[in-house]
C-alpha cells in the first residue's frame, strides 16, 4: 500500500479538510498527518520511513514549505491548497481540490519540476554544514544597528563587497518571498538561476544580480562581521563566523508541484501583484 503525507497548519479549516482527505483515502493508502512546523514527528511518518507517492499541503507557501522540505525533495508529487490568501506555491482552491487530488492519486495530473538550491558553508578549510533550500538562503546579522560587510566571489574572483544589513541567495521560486520584499527581481520559476540581493545595502548603487546557477559562486564573511545568521527557508538557522564562506550551487534534489490546472502561474502574479494589467488607451 502505498504512503501519502498530509500536511495542514493548525487552525479550524485546514484541519476540518484535513480529516475529511484522511477519512476519504483511508483504506486505498496509508496515510501520515502532521501539522507544520511541529516537531518531533511521530517515528512512523518521519522522512527516514516513508517514500510517499503523493505530499497533500493544506494552508500557504509556508506550509508548503515545510512539506516539501521534509517529504519532498525526493520528486513526490506536491499539491498545495491554498486556505488563505493566494499563495505562489500553494494555488490551488479548495473547491477544486477534489478534482486535482484524484487526478494527482492516479498520476494523471500534470507536474511542474522546480530546481532547487544546495548550500555549504566552509570554516578554516571544512565543510560544516549543508543543507538544501527551495526559496532562499539569507545571510543577515543577528544583532541590531551593525552593518555587515559581505564579498560575493564569483568563478574565484571577488567582484563585490557589499555593505549591507545581509544578502539574500534566492531560487526563482523564492523570488517572489522576501527576494522581492527587499527590492529583488520577480524570476520565473522554471528558470536555473540564484539571485542575489543585499538586504538595505549602505548605498542606493547596490542592486541586485541574477547569475547561472552553474557559476561557481560563493559569500564570504568579512573580517569585522560578528553577529551573523544564516536561515534557509525562513525555517533553520545556522551560526556564522568571520571568513566563513558560504557555496551556492546546484541540488540533486528537485521538487514537483501539481498546478492549478485552471491558472496560469503569470495569472497569478497579476492578481497577487498587480502586474501585468492592460493600461487604458
Amino acid at each position: 500500500m502505498d504512503d501519502v503525507v498530509i500536511v495542514h497548519k493548525n487552525d479550524a479549516g485546514s484541519t476540518e479538510l484535513a480529516d475529511a482527505t484522511e477519512a476519504r483515502l483511508k483504506g486505498r493508502f496509508r496515510i501520515h498527518r502532521a501539522i507544520s512546523n511541529q516537531r518531533p514527528l511521530a517515528e512512523e511518518d518521519s522522512p527516514a520511513k516513508i517514500e510517499p507517492k503523493l505530499v497533500i499541503s493544506l494552508g500557504g507557501d509556508g506550509t508548503l514549505l515545510y512539506a516539501a522540505r521534509t517529504w519532498g525533495l525526493n520528486g513526490a508529487p506536491i499539491v498545495g491548497v491554498n486556505m488563505g490568501r493566494l499563495g505562489f506555491l500553494a494555488e490551488i482552491e479548495p473547491e477544486r481540490f477534489s478534482e486535482v487530488l484524484e487526478s494527482a492519486l492516479t498520476g494523471e495530473a500534470k507536474t511542474l519540476e522546480r530546481k532547487v538550491m544546495d548550500f555549504s558553508v566552509t570554516r578554516d578549510g571544512q565543510v560544516i554544514h549543508q543543507a538544501t533550500v527551495i526559496n532562499d538562503a539569507v545571510i543577515n546579522k543577528g544583532a541590531p544597528a551593525r552593518i555587515l560587510s559581505l564579498t560575493l566571489s564569483i568563478e574565484g574572483k571577488d567582484y563585490w563587497t557589499y555593505r549591507a544589513d545581509g544578502l539574500i541567495l534566492a531560487t526563482p521560486i523564492g523570488s517572489t518571498a522576501y527576494n522581492l520584499s527587499a527590492g529583488g527581481p520577480v524570476v520565473y520559476p522554471g528558470l536555473e538561476a540564484v539571485l542575489v540581493t543585499p538586504i538595505c545595502p549602505f548605498t542606493l548603487a547596490t542592486r541586485s544580480v541574477i547569475l547561472p546557477l552553474y557559476f561557481n559562486i560563493e559569500v564570504i564573511i568579512g573580517e569585522k562581521s560578528s553577529d551573523v545568521l544564516l536561515t534557509a527557508d525562513g525555517q533553520t538557522v545556522f551560526e556564522l563566523q568571520p571568513f566563513d564562506r558560504i557555496k551556492v550551487h546546484r541540488s540533486k534534489a528537485v521538487i514537483r508541484l501539481v498546478p492549478n490546472p485552471h491558472r496560469h502561474y503569470l495569472e497569478t502574479l497579476k492578481i497577487k501583484l498587480g502586474l501585468f494589467y492592460d493600461q487604458p488607451a
